[in-house]
C-alpha cells in the first residue's frame, strides 16, 4: 500500500485500508493512501519509536492494568469470571472541530430525553398528541406505574446519560444506541486515559489533548446539588456525625456486575461509599444508611443497579439487590437517585423512529444528530417494510430481553430467516429493525510474539458521555472506545470478548486549559477542597472484616497445628520442646563415648 507522507513500512505493512468503510487513520485518494491531518503528529512520533521500545511500552500498559485490577466481568467466559481488561496503546483521536459537532449533537440528545421522561412519569402529553405510541410505552417492563407523577429534585430525570455513535463509509456519524439507565464505561474511559498517558507521555503531551477530570468534578458537583433541602439537617433514628454536606452513595448490584470494577473505581475517585442494597434502609421515607456509628441519612443515590431490581416492594417483589421502601423515598421528595428510577423505558430502539419529531415539538430544533434508520414493527407500516427488506436489516429486540443480540438477517440461511419472519408477523411488537451500516475501523496494534509488531484495522465504536453539573449538561471530551477483537466483526461488545481504546479529543487554537483544582496526573480526580460528609464504616464492611480476621486466627491457628504435628511425626521436634541443660544431657546420653 503507498502511503504519503513517507512512513515506515513496517508499521502499515499489514494495515487495509478498506473502500467500504470509513477508515480513521487514513482516507484513500486514487491509488494512494494519506493519513488523516490529525493523526499525522501522533503517527509520525509512533513511527520514530525503535519496535523494541514500542513493545516495551505495551508490556508496561498491560502491567498497570494487572496492577490497577482493571478487569470486565464476562459471564461463562472460559479465561474466568474476571477478565483482564482489554486496551491498546494507540489512542483514537478526534480534531476539534468535529468533536464540536458531536458534543452539540449530545447535549441536545440529554436535553431531549430529559424533557421525555419529564412528560412520561407526567403529564403524558406526547402519549396524548400520538408523538409517541401509547402500546410502545405502557407494554414495555421498564415504564414504572409507580413513579408516575414523582417529580425529581429540579425536574432532572437523567443525570448521566451515554450514547453509542458509529461512522458510516461517507463520515457521517450516526445514533445506534441510547443509554439512559444505569450508563457503563465513564469509569472505564477515565482509567483508559490515566494508562495510556502514562505508557506515552511524550506523545500525550504534545498532542494538547482535552482533559477528562472537570467533566468527573461537574458530575460530583451536580449530584451534591441534588440533595433535598433539608440535606444539612439530620432527622429522625440513629442521628450519626453533623450533617454539613450531603451524603452520596453508589449502589451496585455487588462483585459479580460485569462492570463492578467501574463502580468501587467511581465510588473512590469520587469520594462516595459504595454499598450495596442490604446496607440501605428507609425509615420514615427517608434513606439511611447502616455504620458502626448507627444510622446515616443518605441524601443521594448513584445507581448501577436496573431500575427494576431496586425496591422489592413496590418492583420486583425477588430482589435481592433493592432497598425496601425506596420508591415511597423518592415519591416523597426525601431521597434523589440518579438516573431517576424508570429512565431504562428510553433504551429502547424502538423510540429512535420518533426522535426527529420529538425534537422539533419539545425543544423547536432539528435532530443534530440522526439516528440509523430504524422501523418498530409495533406499526402496521414498519412492520411491512421490515418483512419485505428482512434481508437487507438488523433485527433486535424492542424491549430488554437477556441474553438476545442483535441479527444480521444477511448472514441468516433461509430456513432461519423465514422463522423470524414468522416471530415478527405473530408478535410485531417485539421487533425492532434497523438499516445495518459498514461502521468505521481505526487503527490498532498487532499483537505479535516479536517485537517488531505494525497496525491492523479493526471495526469501532465510539461511546459517548453527558453528565448534569449544577449549570446544566456537560459532554466527556472524548469517551470509551470499543474495538472488535477480530477483522470485520460486526458485533462491538466488551461481553464479545470487545477491547478498548482511550480517546483523544484535541484542543483547538482558541482553547485553553481549564484549570483544576490541584495538579493532578492523567485521569486522577482532584479531591474537593470541602469534602462530602465522611459516612464511617458501612455496618456489612465491619461484618465482613470481622469475619475475616476471624478466619485468618483460625487459618493461621490450623498452619501452626499442621507445622507442630508434621515435626512432631517426623521426629525432628525433640530438640525444641526440651530446656537447653536437658537438650544437652540427652545429647550426651546419646553419645557413643
Amino acid at each position: 500500500m503507498q502511503v504519503q507522507p513517507h512512513s515506515p513500512p513496517q508499521l502499515l505493512a499489514d494495515y487495509a485500508a478498506r473502500p467500504d468503510r470509513y477508515d480513521e487513520l487514513c482516507q484513500r485518494i486514487g491509488s494512494v493512501v494519506v493519513l488523516r491531518p490529525h493523526w499525522r503528529d501522533f503517527f509520525h512520533g509512533l513511527a520514530a519509536m525503535p519496535a523494541a521500545e514500542t513493545a516495551a511500552r505495551r508490556e508496561a500498559l498491560r502491567r498497570q492494568i494487572h496492577e490497577n485490577g482493571i478487569t470486565y466481568n464476562v459471564y461463562a467466559d472460559p479465561r474466568g469470571f474476571e477478565r483482564p481488561w482489554e486496551l491498546d496503546l494507540l489512542p483514537y483521536i478526534l480534531p476539534a472541530a468535529e468533536w464540536a459537532q458531536i458534543e452539540a449533537a449530545v447535549l441536545q440528545r440529554a436535553t431531549l430525553f430529559n424533557r421525555i421522561l419529564a412528560d412520561l412519569y407526567g403529564e403524558q402529553n406526547l402519549l396524548q398528541q400520538g408523538l409517541i405510541p401509547p402500546a410502545l410505552i405502557y407494554g414495555h417492563s421498564g415504564f414504572l406505574r409507580p413513579l408516575v407523577g414523582a417529580r425529581p429534585p429540579r425536574d432532572l430525570f437523567l443525570h448521566l446519560y451515554a450514547v453509542d455513535l458509529a461512522r458510516s463509509p461517507d463520515g457521517r456519524w450516526w445514533v445506534v444506541a441510547d443509554r439512559t439507565q444505569a450508563p457503563s464505561g465513564a469509569g472505564y474511559a477515565l482509567e483508559n486515559r490515566g494508562v495510556v498517558a502514562r505508557a506515552l507521555p511524550e506523545l500525550y503531551r504534545a498532542a494538547g489533548v482535552q482533559p477528562l477530570v472537570p467533566f468527573f468534578e461537574t458530575f460530583r458537583d451536580g449530584l451534591a446539588a441534588l440533595a433535598p433541602e433539608d440535606g444539612g439537617e439530620e432527622k429522625g433514628p440513629g442521628r450519626a456525625g453533623d450533617g454539613d454536606a450531603p451524603l452520596i452513595v453508589v449502589l451496585t448490584p455487588g462483585p459479580y456486575n460485569e462492570t463492578y470494577f467501574e463502580h468501587a473505581f467511581l465510588a473512590r475517585e469520587m469520594g462516595f461509599p459504595l454499598v450495596e442494597g442490604q446496607d440501605l434502609t428507609v425509615r420514615d421515607e427517608k434513606v439511611f444508611l447502616r455504620t458502626l456509628e448507627g444510622l446515616r441519612r443518605v441524601h443521594v443515590i448513584l445507581r448501577r443497579v436496573d431500575d427494576i431490581w431496586c425496591d422489592p416492594l413496590e418492583l420486583r417483589d425477588d430482589s435481592a439487590l433493592g432497598v425496601a421502601g425506596l420508591v415511597a423515598a423518592v415519591r416523597a421528595g426525601q431521597v434523589a437517585v440518579a438516573n431517576a428510577l424508570g429512565s431504562g423505558i428510553l433504551e429502547t430502539g424502538a423510540l429512535l423512529g420518533y426522535l426527529p419529531r420529538l425534537a422539533e415539538h419539545l425543544l423547536g430544533q432539528k435532530l443534530r444528530m440522526p439516528s440509523v434508520a430504524t422501523w418498530w414493527c409495533g406499526e402496521k407500516a414498519a412492520c411491512d417494510y421490515t418483512l419485505k427488506h428482512l434481508r437487507e436489516l438488523v433485527v433486535k429486540p424492542a424491549y430488554p430481553t437477556v441474553g438476545a443480540g442483535p441479527l444480521f438477517c444477511r448472514d441468516l440461511p433461509a430456513a432461519e430467516l423465514d422463522a423470524l419472519a414468522a416471530r415478527i408477523a405473530a408478535r410485531p411488537f417485539e421487533f425492532v429493525a434497523q438499516e445495518m451500516v459498514n461502521i468505521s475501523q481505526a487503527p490498532v496494534l498487532a499483537i505479535e510474539n516479536g517485537p517488531a509488531a505494525g497496525l491492523v484495522a479493526r471495526n469501532i465504536g465510539l461511546r459517548v458521555f453527558a453528565a448534569v453539573g449544577p449549570d446544566g449538561f456537560r459532554v466527556m471530551p472524548g469517551g470509551l472506545v470499543r474495538v472488535a477483537p477480530e477483522t470485520d466483526m460486526r458485533v462491538v461488545s466488551m461481553q464479545h470478548g470487545g477491547g478498548s481504546k482511550d480517546a483523544w479529543v484535541l484542543s483547538g487554537p482558541a482553547e485553553t486549559a481549564r484549570p483544576s483544582r490541584r495538579p493532578a496526573v492523567p485521569g486522577q480526580i482532584a479531591l474537593r477542597e470541602r469534602s462530602l460528609a465522611a459516612p464511617g464504616l458501612a455496618s456489612r464492611v465491619a461484618e465482613s472484616f470481622f469475619w475475616l480476621g476471624r478466619y485468618s486466627e483460625r487459618a493461621d491457628g490450623a498452619a501452626r497445628l499442621g507445622r507442630e504435628t508434621l515435626g512432631r511425626l517426623g521426629g525432628l521436634a525433640v530438640l525444641d520442646h526440651v530446656g537447653p541443660a536437658a537438650g544437652e544431657a540427652a545429647a550426651q546420653a546419646d553419645s557413643p563415648t
